[in-house]
């Protein structure tokens, strides 16, 4: 343990790292595609994501992230969407009362159809243990760029992002953090469900130390039904 908070501890993640080493990785995961919903359209998803924390030729299991996704289509080229995640360290003790609250208000655009689109996730981080209770805040813009099969059943994402993390409380100091993620989407048809695995790396420019994520979604699209 001691070795580990020693290697977290040389991350400038101020609001990340807590004196009771019960520390986790930023939320990096987006299981998204490219494509938008269209007016009017629901989206409905599930995650699991699991995250490690890699440097000086060694690496741990930081944390665990379970959450769900709604979507609504505001316009055929415009989605809005909130997402929540409950950030849950992987060596916490079980009496401790340390939580992490991760919510996300997350406009996305269609920059062309079905391939390329721009996220801009607004985001807060809720803390709170015996000893802390606080807010960081992340506005996180990211390009979404995706390749689609003729028949609609797989698709493959590239995303690409800068994560600029807003510490409050005194002396804080903010962060900037860049990230990737590989994900793909598997179906009968993307349409209407997709089973999307994913996997990615957030790091502080600079730093030797990142957070690699693994992890996999399941959406759900809901169209309304048609009047007669």
């Amino acid at each position: 343990m001691k070795k580990k908070c020693l290697l977290l501890a040389t991350i400038a993640f101020s609001s990340f790292i807590f004196c009771s080493c019960a520390s986790v990785a930023p939320v990096n995961a987006s299981y998204e595609k490219a494509g938008t919903l269209g007016k009017g359209n629901v989206e409905v998803s599930g995650n699991f994501t699991h995250y490690i924390v890699s440097g000086g030729g060694e690496s741990d299991a930081i944390n665990n992230n379970y959450g769900f996704r709604v979507g609504y289509g505001l316009f055929d080229k415009v989605d809005l969407k909130f997402r929540y995640e409950k950030l849950v360290p992987v060596n916490l003790e079980e009496e401790s009362q340390f939580k992490v609250n991760y919510m996300s208000i997350i406009p996305k655009f269609n920059l062309e159809a079905k391939k390329l689109s721009l996220m801009i996730p607004f985001s807060r981080y809720r803390f709170k243990d015996q000893d802390f209770d606080g807010n960081t805040y992340s506005i996180a813009p990211q390009v979404i760029k995706t390749f689609t099969s003729k028949s609609n059943q797989a698709d493959f994402s590239v995303t690409i992002k800068g994560d600029y993390i807003i510490n409050t409380g005194e002396d804080a100091e903010n962060d900037f953090l860049l990230g990737m993620n590989l994900g793909a989407g598997l179906s009968e048809n993307l349409d209407k469900w997709a089973f999307r695995p994913e996997i990615g790396y957030l790091f502080k420019p600079g730093e030797s130390i990142g957070f690699w994520n693994f992890g996999f979604g399941v959406q759900f699209m809901i169209k309304p039904r048609s009047k007669k």
